[in-house]
């Protein structure tokens, strides 16, 4: 399928600014470790979240004037995973769901072979949801957070690499750019969970508008 293939490497091509990103941030989170000049230590986005998340649930409801959930969790998907989140957010029928889900997985692997496969299987379904697979995977880098079925995900990929890089990238001394640069990764994670609370309760606010 040589053809198809060359359909499946254009759909790369287009989000080639998104993985030179990730590349890029993948790189530098290693480049970090490796260095024995950078002892800085930020407090792990998991621990941050899980003692954040009771006062932000207060804080939306106070400000939308309803409660949100206590079932709500938080999870802390890596890059790949939250890739396929984003399709698992692609509004579809029950019948084209496998679909989807391949083709994100295929374009969330580089994997040029089954996407080649999935234009084949059907194209039509292929030039729609690839569009999506675009729309989504190309704003990873920038995406912090997500909100589905009761949980608030959170973006690991950037975020426990956000803090290290901002400060690596203003050079030595580390030391005193610490405080700002750990108000700044603390201030990112509260407003990204807040935000996706207030996402979990758009179906309530629905349901009130109706009444």
């Amino acid at each position: 399928m040589p053809e198809l293939e060359e359909f499946a490497e254009a759909l790369i091509g287009q989000l080639s600014v998104e993985l030179n990103e990730e590349k890029e941030i993948a790189g530098l989170a290693d480049k970090i470790s490796e260095d024995n000049n950078f002892t800085l230590k930020f407090e792990p986005i998991e621990q941050i979240a899980e003692k954040l998340l009771p006062e932000l649930k207060q804080k939306a409801s106070e400000f939308l004037g309803i409660t949100v959930s206590d079932n709500i969790k938080l999870q802390f998907p890596g890059l790949k995973d939250f890739k396929l989140l984003k399709g698992k957010k692609v509004f579809c029928t029950d019948d084209v769901r496998n679909f989807v889900d391949e083709l994100f997985n295929a374009v969330a692997n580089k994997d040029l072979k089954k996407i080649a496969e999935l234009i084949k299987q059907d194209t039509a379904k292929f030039l729609v949801y690839s569009t999506y697979a675009k729309m989504y995977i190309s704003q990873i880098s920038t995406t912090y957070g997500d909100y589905l079925d009761n949980t608030v995900y959170l973006n690991k990929f950037i975020l426990s690499s956000y803090p290290q890089i901002i400060v690596y990238k203003q050079g030595e001394p580390y030391e005193p750019k610490f405080d700002s640069t750990n108000s700044g990764y603390l201030g990112a994670l509260k407003m990204t969970i807040l935000e996706e609370l207030i996402h979990s309760t758009q179906e309530n606010l629905q349901e009130i508008n109706k009444k």
